[in-house]
């Protein structure tokens, strides 16, 4: 769970130096990674087939 805000801390850290391409590709894959986190932790520790 610490590298969903560890990306999310960099991607802001590089929109606030205005490097805001960069930030938006890193804060998507912070995205992807949630989703990703969450998805698994639907199916295999609720035993919920999505």
């Amino acid at each position: 769970m610490f590298l969903p805000f560890l990306t999310a801390l960099i991607g802001l850290i590089l929109v606030w130096f205005e490097r805001r391409f960069a930030g938006l590709i890193v804060l998507a894959i912070t995205v992807g990674i949630l989703l990703v986190w969450f998805h698994s932790h639907a199916t295999t520790h609720l035993n919920i087939s999505l």
